[in-house]
């Protein structure tokens, strides 16, 4: 019976692929094409006679050509739910003068590192499927470790308000709530620029989805751009649904592993897991860690989530975020 419930995941997730790659069958015969949506990402300047290489994140969907501005975040929230993936396509990535050639994952996702001999400052990259649909267009900062510094910033409820472990209010929020309505933390946009000192990751446990509507958002709110990492809620090799606590232990180390020059601010709420997780980073790599800010949601909203408040137990240096109760460092 164990070894039936270890293997469930796996099971899942393989019935999960089979099913995306008949549906891909099916509807390229009603006229659906391939859709390449790229994601904002990062890269590491070519220094010291090390090579330079960027970070590509992308998503490829099978849909009818009219709608791609569905996926891209222009609908009601529910809409960007209802796609159909395409694993395993050829894919041509357009990096500079460079084409590269991969292969698109289960689930229909990118995310490799290719190398890169750009220099710092951001840059464009274009992904296409061959007989697919138009290219998709996304952004890369190229960094140059010189810089010393960069930021990872949580999203809900750090950068957007939206009550997330609640879970009619998460259900609102996210399948029907149109963009327009969502609102920012007050104070955060301009709290992220004066930190972020020109590399800024954001890293959230929502869907990849969602990742167009939080671009649309940040832009619209003045928050300073940057990568996006989020993940996927489907099944994997090792668990029935991604662990979203996981997902931000795993990028952390990985952005000290890529940048290990970089110190870095770590911005969240008390409202979860934020504080644990970045008191954990810090106790294992002090060096890497300048601040952690947390932002202190209010009692009411504490009451409405069903979180109870946490902090860090240990850090280089805390400070408050930018909240309805103003600012304290």
């Amino acid at each position: 019976m164990a070894d039936h419930v270890s293997r469930g995941p796996t099971i899942a997730a393989s019935i999960e692929a089979r099913l995306e790659r008949r549906a891909t069958t099916v509807l390229a015969r009603r006229g659906w094409r391939p859709t390449p949506l790229v994601f904002d990402s990062y890269g590491r300047a070519a220094v010291d006679g090390e090579p330079g290489w960027v970070r590509l994140l992308c998503r490829v969907l099978v849909m009818p050509p009219t709608e791609r501005r569905s996926a891209e975040g222009r609908s009601r929230g529910w809409r960007r739910y209802l796609s159909v993936s395409a694993p395993d396509l050829p894919v041509h990535v357009h990096l500079g003068d460079t084409v590269h050639k991969v292969r698109t994952e289960p689930g229909g996702y990118i995310d490799v590192r290719l190398p890169a001999n750009l220099p710092p400052g951001r840059h464009e990259v274009f992904v296409d499927v061959p007989g697919g649909a138009e290219a998709g267009r996304g952004r890369i900062d190229v960094i140059d470790p010189a810089i010393a510094h960069g930021v990872v910033s949580d999203i809900d409820d750090t950068a957007m308000v939206t009550l997330l472990p609640s879970p009619v209010q998460a259900f609102w929020n996210t399948f029907v709530m149109h963009e327009g309505q969502r609102r920012p933390v007050p104070g955060m946009a301009a709290f992220l620029e004066r930190e972020s000192r020109g590399f800024i990751v954001y890293l959230s446990t929502g869907a990849w989805n969602y990742a167009p509507v939080i671009r649309e958002f940040l832009r619209r709110h003045g928050y300073p751009s940057g990568a996006l990492l989020m993940t996927d809620w489907g099944p994997s090799a090792q668990r029935w649904f991604r662990s979203g606590v996981e997902h931000k232990r795993t990028q952390l180390r990985r952005l000290r592993e890529e940048f290990p020059e970089l110190r870095w601010t770590l911005v969240g709420d008390d409202g979860q897991h934020d504080p644990a997780i970045y008191a954990d980073f810090a106790a294992a790599f002090p060096d890497a860690v300048d601040t952690i800010a947390i932002r202190m949601l209010t009692p009411a909203e504490h009451l409405v989530t069903g979180a109870c408040p946490s902090r860090p137990t240990s850090s280089p240096r805390c400070c408050r975020c930018p909240s309805s109760r103003g600012t304290t460092r």
